[in-house]
């Protein structure tokens, strides 16, 4: 404190001026130091508090000082910009945030928007300025406002101020009219007829308001008269088409363009009830309390404008949304409520057990050839992609996809809960039905797929005489799954990484085929009806619609898993991928290779391996789904524990629930 008393001292003596330096001085002083946590910054702006509040003296000269700032600068880019996305793009923000570091800007005085960047210069300013709350800096600026009332300087910053205020606002009103005439919204809203774009009315009311407030400001007058009803009154009819765009966006797809086209208008609208709030108000502790708000944003903004990490979490946010939103909706399929749901997904699992016996096989043969890497990696990927297009084309599962989808569904809930107040328990009882559900399409994926490959084991060696695995590949087959004397964890981890990426690829081209409207290109193809007629190239676009994002995504999980280990090679790295449904079927064609001469503990550890291969390729590919999930619609898991409580109790109610359908649930249980 100190070094702030002699700062404080020196601005009694000064007379007030432009000079900044003072400032960025004061911040710094008031800035947690390295290693510091950032409540050191609370205590010093408390300290501040109590020091103002018991010398009058050193409280006018800080108010006198800090208000001169404002007087023959321009806030209102500041005001309007700030904290508003801009870039039209993630490579236009990395271009400008890269040129920046390497060729710093000339920051000009004259502008606020500038001088935040001098004064709040670090990159953890925005985490310390936000620990320190907006309610003590509510109370630090009622401080200089009540010291400085007497003062000219003063009186003429805060001026200054309100008429920036008023010509941000005129700024925001343009830039929501423009946001809100962009193509790419019109695809999905239009004004009804004999009204106008409530963009463009905003627009009107609120550029009409602030010449009328200008002009009541410059005559002394109250705003009585320039009431902001129907300014917010417009804006609410932005919000509303803004949410109806997002609603058509779910069923209709979306682009990472709309979507930061939609956030950038919402982050309009806000800030614009946010400067009308600060200007209208009447009381001046609610004034405060909403300028402190704001500055906090401001700062927050201004430390996003320059981060990378920010950059990069806010582009990759706008993608995830963009690919889980037909997830959340294709997940509904993967999740069994009634037990004729849950035998369905039964039987649709041995059938995907049956084909990956056959794949397994096909793998083994493809590895005997010992062709070239590259060329081998891609008949193994070609392999399972034909396998997993065929699963998919004969409508059977394979577990391990559920979880991208069944995560994108868990987010979808909370999202509505929370926009509609509910409670955890639907969470729960979802859980419930999602954990029933994982477990018997693992079962049907495993309980045919092992029983099918030793079939196929012991008809190869009626037909050749020999086992399709020498002693040597059955060793290794048997140990590829040992749960700690092989990397069979570490592998499947990997699978799930494939299967997640899997997910994202699948989800992108359900929502681009829907967004670019592929199937009705399709079917107004005029050479296609020609050589197919018309009813069969309307069917042609109707399967596309709804299964090209499922084969894209089964085609980049088989050529996925088949180049982990190409890869690997290449680079050193002992890297592959380990797939239970593939692991039940190599068991049993390496137990026909060993001629069973397996120990019955040998077995059991194996058998162990296989579980905690499936818990590893459903557990990482579930919580990376569903963080990707949360985070495209900025949310998190709010109240773990209290979520963890509530499914205990539902465990401890219905415990079998999490296995099997309880009885009684033949009719779907509406939502």
């Amino acid at each position: 404190m100190r070094e702030l008393e002699r700062l404080l001292a020196w601005l009694v003596q000064r007379e007030s001026s432009q000079d900044s330096d003072w400032l960025i001085e004061l911040v710094g002083l008031l800035r947690p130091a390295k290693g510091e946590a950032d409540q050191a910054a609370v205590e010093r702006i408390d300290a501040l508090c109590e020091r103002l509040q018991a010398s009058p003296e050193l409280a006018r000269a800080l108010a006198r000082h800090f208000f001169t700032l404002f007087t023959g600068r321009r806030q209102r880019h500041l005001l309007a910009e700030t904290g508003v996305i801009l870039e039209s793009g993630f490579s236009a923000g990395l271009l400008s945030r890269l040129t920046r570091r390497v060729l710093p800007e000339v920051p000009d005085q004259r502008l606020w928007v500038d001088l935040m960047g001098m004064v709040f210069s670090q990159r953890t300013d925005g985490g310390w300025v936000a620990a320190v709350g907006a309610a003590r800096w509510a109370r630090l600026l009622a401080l200089l406002r009540d010291a400085g009332a007497d003062e000219a300087d003063v009186h003429r910053g805060q001026a200054q101020l309100r008429a920036e205020t008023l010509r941000a606002l005129s700024l925001l009103a343009h830039r929501l009219a423009t946001l809100g005439n962009d193509a790419a919204l019109l695809r999905y809203y239009t004004p009804p007829e004999r009204h106008d774009s409530p963009f463009l009315a905003q627009a009107a009311a609120l550029l009409d308001w602030c010449a009328r407030a200008g002009a009541a400001a410059l005559e002394g007058a109250a705003l009585e008269e320039a009431s902001t009803e129907p300014v917010l009154d417009r804006i609410a009819q932005c919000e509303q088409a803004l949410a109806q765009v997002r609603q058509l966006a779910h069923e209709q797809g979306t682009s990472v363009a709309l979507t930061r086209l939609l956030l950038q208008a919402r982050q309009s609208t806000r800030r614009i009830r946010t400067l009308l709030a600060i200007v209208e108000a009447q009381d001046r502790q609610a004034s405060n309390a909403d300028i402190a708000r704001l500055f906090v944003s401001l700062v927050e903004g201004e430390c996003a404008r320059r981060s990378l990490r920010k950059l990069w979490s806010r582009s990759t946010d706008m993608l995830a949304l963009q690919v889980t939103e037909n997830a959340s909706r294709t997940g509904e399929h993967y999740v069994s409520e009634t037990r004729r749901e849950y035998w369905a997904m039964a039987r649709s699992a041995m059938g995907a057990g049956v084909i990956v016996g056959f794949m397994a096989l096909a793998k083994i043969l493809l590895a005997r050839l010992h062709l070239p890497p590259f060329w081998e990696a891609f008949a193994f990927g070609l392999n399972y992609a034909t396998g997993f297009v065929l699963i998919h084309l004969l409508h059977f599962t394979v577990a391990t996809k559920q979880p991208a989808m069944t995560a994108a569904r868990i987010a979808a809930v909370v999202d509505e809960e929370r926009d509609r107040g509910g409670s955890l328990e639907r969470l729960a009882r979802l859980t419930a039905q999602i954990s029933r559900t994982q477990f018997i399409a693992i079962l049907g994926n495993v309980v045919l797929a092992f029983p099918v490959a030793m079939a196929l084991g012991w008809l190869w060696i009626e037909a050749f005489g020999a086992s399709v695995t020498d002693a040597a590949k059955s060793a290794k087959l048997l140990g590829d799954i040992h749960p700690w004397h092989s990397a069979a964890l570490p592998h499947a981890a990997i699978a799930g990484v494939c299967l997640f990426l899997a997910g994202i690829i699948s989800g992108y081209y359900d929502n681009r085929c829907v967004y670019a409207r592929i199937p009705q290109r399709i079917a107004s193809l005029a050479w296609l009806s020609r050589l197919i007629g018309p009813p069969r190239s309307t069917r042609l676009a109707a399967y596309v619609e709804h299964n090209l994002g499922a084969i894209a995504g089964n085609v980049a999980f088989g050529f996925m898993l088949g180049f982990v280990g190409f890869f690997g090679h290449i680079l050193g790295m002992p890297l592959d991928i380990r797939h239970v449904t593939f692991s039940a079927a190599n068991l049993a064609f390496g137990l026909v290779g060993a001629g069973f001469a397996v120990s019955a503990p040998e077995v059991a550890i194996c058998l162990a391996g296989l579980v905690l291969v499936a818990l590893a390729n459903l557990g990482v590919s579930f919580v990376l789904a569903l963080q990707t999930a949360l985070k495209a619609r900025g949310l998190r898991l709010q109240g773990v524990r209290e979520f963890v409580r509530v499914l205990g109790a539902e465990w401890r109610r219905h415990p079998g629930s999490f296995v099997v359908p309880p009885r009684g649930s033949e009719e779907r249980q509406p939502h």
